[in-house]
């Protein structure tokens, strides 16, 4: 674990919130598991500030896809269509003006906003990774329901906990469900 890692989880610790980092057989399989929490979201059985996925083909290259952070092009191009609607409602010369400081002011918001996992470490963690194989990133909220840890035996024998910051509880019943004991 490098220094920048207990950063990342003594910030998580101190908002309530708690990294999980699970490790996968395949490529593909972290999409997987995120798409089934992303169900389990949906439901409020669990809440996710952050999802990550990183992949490694059989050459090493690695996939890096942030799923829920506000990057600055995402607020930049949020703010642009903003600016482009204020922008038709002033109407005129300051049409441009207005759309391009819409840009602006959302690609600092994006900039300043991070609020997600640390992207540093989230390329630490994309390093790691082996090839062939994927990890899903989560920035969750402390205390989810059960239904998480009846979604992760899906993926017995296929996954891994890496790192966690969850309390020792926790994580022995979220390795018991990725381990099959």
């Amino acid at each position: 674990m490098t220094d920048q890692g207990t950063d990342e989880a003594q910030a998580a610790d101190a908002t309530g919130q708690q990294i999980l980092v699970i490790a996968l057989d395949k490529p593909t399989r972290a999409s997987e598991l995120l798409l089934a929490l992303s169900n389990l979201a949906n439901e409020g059985k669990v809440r996710m500030h952050d999802a990550v996925i990183v992949a490694k083909d059989a050459n090493g290259h690695g996939r890096v896809v942030q799923t829920v952070d506000t990057t600055p092009a995402r607020g930049a191009l949020a703010g642009a269509w903003f600016g482009t609607l204020a922008g038709i409602v002033v109407g005129g010369p300051a049409f441009l003006a207005v759309a391009l400081g819409g840009a602006a002011a959302g690609a600092l918001y994006g900039k300043l906003v991070d609020r997600g996992l640390d992207d540093g470490w989230v390329k630490d963690m994309a390093e790691w990774v082996a090839p062939e194989t994927s990890a899903l990133l989560l920035l969750v909220d402390a205390g989810f329901d059960t239904a998480v840890v009846d979604a992760l035996r899906r993926f017995e024998g296929i996954g891994r906990l890496s790192y966690s910051t969850l309390p020792a509880e926790a994580k022995a019943e979220i390795e018991r469900a990725l381990s099959g004991t």
